[in-house]
């Protein structure tokens, strides 16, 4: 609503810096009038980090979990993990230290899912799904990883590595793996 030219005198800097800072996509802005009366804008953008669905749709999310945009589809960004979940927003330092773990697995990598808003599932391709605990998640993600690059854990045909009790994991088959113990 601003006509120029106008005075430097006459801008409203603070509420100007205010509106600029209102949007998702800016972390931080600052503005300043240089000499010959040009306005200066300076924003710190926000980096998106991770791809989050939740119920409306998909919006990308920076490290602290703060709502950039949305985006039309998962193929907009597959750069970037994806994420789950009521309050996986709140969750995503630790979504992104998983997402490091998993750089063996990460082209089988689907997503995490935020389960109860306290706790992470790993989905994978072919229907494999790791559960992990509520606290030392990233540890008990290691083990997870540990055992796959060992003894090819994953590579196997199971369907769930439950690890939410890591003194006691359980490994559920997969459909042919049942059939052949009934066979």
């Amino acid at each position: 609503s601003i006509e120029f030219p106008v005075s430097p005198f006459n801008l409203p800097l603070a509420e100007l810096r205010e509106r600029v800072q209102a949007l998702d996509a800016v972390a931080h802005a600052s503005l300043h009038v240089r000499s010959r009366g040009v306005l200066v804008v300076e924003v710190d953008e926000r980096v998106p980090v991770a791809v989050w669905r939740f119920d409306n749709g998909l919006v990308l999310l920076d490290k602290t979990g703060y709502r950039i945009a949305t985006v039309p589809s998962r193929n907009s960004r597959p750069d970037l993990p994806l994420v789950a979940g009521l309050g996986a927003d709140a969750a995503i330092p630790e979504a992104l230290q998983l997402y490091d773990v998993a750089r063996p697995i990460r082209d089988r990598l689907r997503g995490f899912i935020r389960v109860g808003e306290r706790r992470w599932d790993v989905v994978l391709d072919r229907g494999q799904t790791i559960k992990l605990p509520e606290t030392q998640a990233v540890t008990a993600f290691k083990k997870v990883i540990e055992l796959d690059v060992a003894q090819d854990l994953l590579e196997r045909d199971i369907s769930v590595v439950d690890f939410r009790n890591p003194q006691r994991p359980v490994l559920r088959l997969g459909q042919t793996s049942i059939g052949r113990i009934h066979d």
